[in-house]
């Protein structure tokens, strides 16, 4: 029996049934202590035990192949105080009703536009706000380095982040599951979106339904003129989803032999200017160009169809000075189709005709500034537009909508468009919102809350342009 047994029975039992002695109890460092009761005697000899047993154990030997460390990253750490306020932005020790998300956002900007890293003690906690962050994580990945990718590869959760080797891709690939693949052909397609359309079509036939359409979608990223052979192709798939996946794509593609064939519908149906006849019954060629039977709210199929043509169809066969005259039906197809070529011409003209929250966010800021700043009412519609605004705001319509909202009373607006001001508000409005807080009454808790975040983001935003400058 050895000496922690013997503890242990004494332990059991009781020391009035089984004396023990501490001295004598062969642990080690025993005699070295001593003991007011039997009782502290086996409680202190157990404590001298558990912790020589500790101290004595032997770790299992690693098999393993040891990793590559990370290669060295070359970029200056980031100033003390940006390294303090993106902690506390990863910590949410900030808080703000806007929230903190797009401000971390900005932090990573900045980093990456001035070739600058965070720290490294900081890279767990950026790879977990990019895990809960889907959108944050470009930025992310742009400003981890080598050793936060090295350290994304140790953690499954972190897979987003880890840099596939070019010699493993192909691999990953073929044995990783649909959304490991998915992600993997995402990633390629920033970088390599040649290689990550041959590794679709080496696989193509073989795929499901489902994973043809997942893999499909990735060609979002850095669509082009060179996917077309393959979204062609796709148009005669047996399976609905993979066809409705590659009409989607072909219709961001003006250029394609796809958006010619529907050129070519619209044309025959073009009465001159901004009229246009109906379609009928579509022939099995248009509706493999996607032309279906789903019908728009409020309109019969022929006009449904008519806005799939036009929708589909390039803007260059058509002219802007039409929209006025143009009915519901073809302004609504028109408008799917600047919306989708990007087209800042039609998008414009369109949003000076009837600007709508998706027409305004697909401008420049410049120009949907221009449009806003026209306005005269302070009303629902109008914060809608105002939070749709892509940023950065310039300096006298980020001033002047601050004095619009104050003298307009439009407190309402101001809610709607609060996390959009927080985030595209030129810095020089600061001073017009720290003005509009201070002469609020104690009335306006609600205004002012809103308020105090806005100009605690700007504060903050001013703080990571001094840092990164």
């Amino acid at each position: 029996m050895t000496a922690w047994d013997d503890l242990l029975g004494t332990a059991l039992v009781g020391t009035g049934r089984r004396p023990f002695d501490l001295a004598a109890s062969g642990i080690p460092g025993a005699g070295r202590v001593t003991a007011d009761s039997p009782e502290a005697a086996v409680l202190t000899a157990a404590a001298l035990a558990a912790g020589h047993r500790r101290a004595g154990w032997t770790p299992p030997v690693w098999r393993g192949t040891p990793r590559q460390p990370a290669a060295p990253d070359d970029r200056p750490e980031c100033t003390p105080a940006a390294a303090q306020l993106l902690e506390l932005l990863l910590t949410k020790a900030i808080r703000l009703e806007v929230g903190t998300e797009l401000l971390t956002g900005d932090w990573l900007a900045a980093a990456r536009d001035t070739g600058r890293r965070p720290p490294y003690r900081l890279l767990p906690e950026l790879l977990r706000f990019g895990t809960t962050t889907a959108s944050a994580r470009p930025l992310v990945r742009d400003v981890l380095g080598p050793r936060g990718a090295w350290l994304a590869g140790q953690n499954p959760a972190w897979s987003w982040a880890a840099t596939v080797p070019p010699a493993d891709v192909a691999e990953r690939f073929a044995t990783g599951t649909r959304a490991e693949r998915v992600a993997l052909l995402t990633d390629l397609r920033a970088t390599a979106p040649g290689r990550a359309r041959e590794l679709i079509e080496e696989t193509w036939a073989d795929e499901p339904a489902a994973t043809r359409a997942a893999f499909l979608d990735t060609l979002r990223t850095g669509l082009s003129g060179d996917d077309e052979p393959l979204l062609e192709r796709a148009l005669d798939d047996r399976a609905a989803t993979v066809r409705a996946a590659a009409t989607a794509l072909l219709d961001h593609l003006p250029g394609s032999a796809r958006a010619r064939r529907m050129a070519e519908r619209a044309q025959q149906l073009h009465q001159g200017r901004g009229a246009f006849d109906l379609p009928g019954e579509p022939d099995d060629a248009a509706r493999r160009d996607g032309v279906t039977d789903h019908r728009e709210p409020g309109l019969g199929r022929g006009a449904s169809r008519l806005i799939q043509i036009l929708a589909a169809a390039p803007l260059s066969a058509w002219d802007p000075d039409w929209i006025p005259e143009a009915g519901h039906d073809v302004l609504l197809g028109w408008t799917k189709a600047a919306l989708r070529q990007r087209d800042q011409e039609w998008l414009t003209a369109l949003a000076r005709h009837q600007a709508t929250p998706e027409l305004i966010a697909a401008l420049t800021p410049a120009t949907a500034a221009e449009i806003l700043g026209g306005s005269r009412k302070l009303d629902a519609r109008f914060g809608a537009l105002l939070a749709a605004a892509p940023g950065p705001w310039p300096a006298e319509f980020s001033t002047g909508i601050v004095g619009r909202l104050r003298t307009g009373k439009a407190e309402a607006v101001l809610r709607l468009a609060a996390r959009a001001m927080a985030e595209h508000l030129h810095p020089a409005a600061l001073a017009a919102v720290e003005n509009w807080l201070l002469a609020l009454g104690t009335e306006h808790k609600p205004t002012a809350r809103t308020l105090r975040g806005i100009a605690h983001a700007l504060t903050i935003r001013a703080t990571i342009r001094q840092e990164f400058t």
